[in-house]
């Protein structure tokens, strides 16, 4: 299956911040735990009008990985990211962060989280 991570730039009390929303129907700013299951493929993409010039960087925060086994990978012509979850990957979650700049030329990264379930817990 394939999950998609819809990515905006907002400001919020005049500070930058990551507006977030992927196919499972949520959504967060700041901080979207996006739950996917061993298997899946990821994509980050964004939003129409999101404010965001490009992704620069996607990478996990820890060195024992169990959802990034490796760093999802840009994709080429689009502005978006993938990672394909290994099959045999266990439940748990994972702190990332990413790195993007805005329209203006300002470096921002901020740190979501990816949780996979175990099978037979739907999304």
């Amino acid at each position: 299956m394939i999950v998609k991570i819809y990515l905006r730039s907002i400001v919020k009390d005049e500070k930058e911040h990551l507006a977030m929303f992927d196919t499972n129907r949520d959504g967060d700013i700041d901080n979207l735990t996006t739950k996917a299951h061993a298997g899946d493929k990821v994509i980050w993409k964004l939003d129409c009008c999101s404010g965001i010039k490009s992704i620069t960087k996607i990478y996990s925060k820890h060195e024992k990985r169990n959802v990034f086994e490796s760093n999802p990978k840009k994709q080429l012509l689009c502005k978006g990211f993938t990672l394909q979850i290994s099959k045999s990957a266990n439940p748990g979650e994972e702190e990332y962060s990413i790195e993007y700049i805005l329209s203006n030329e300002t470096k921002v990264v901020i740190d979501p989280c990816i949780r996979i379930d175990p099978p037979g817990i739907s999304k």
